[in-house]
């Protein structure tokens, strides 16, 4: 789940998502996020917002329900992109990992 207000209006959201999938799925759905923030909310076009802060919310779970990162609060609007690209990668990694224990006791 990825929540996020629009710079400088904390009370505007801007994104709303919560998707399930696989880990390769959800890893790619985070990192074209990332780049749609770059995008829409950095880009040329975005007319300053990204000196504002936005209300950042992003929960992702694994398939048994553990959490596997939780952000909340505020963040400078330019850190989004890259905050959402840290979440895919760890999501990328914890997913080769569990795979390598497997194949290992198997």
């Amino acid at each position: 789940m990825v929540e996020i207000s629009l710079p400088g209006r904390l009370e505007e959201r801007w994104w709303r998502v919560s998707n399930s999938g696989t880990p390769a799925q959800t890893a790619a759905a985070l990192s074209e996020l990332a780049t749609r923030i770059y995008r829409d909310l950095l880009g040329p076009g975005a007319g300053g917002l990204h000196r504002g802060r936005c209300w950042y919310h992003c929960l992702v779970c694994g398939p048994d329900g553990a959490v596997i990162d939780e952000v909340e609060g505020l963040v400078q609007a330019f850190l989004l992109s890259g905050e959402l690209r840290t979440v895919s990668a760890t999501i990328t990694a914890r997913a080769r990992r569990l795979r390598a224990r497997r194949r290992d006791r198997g």
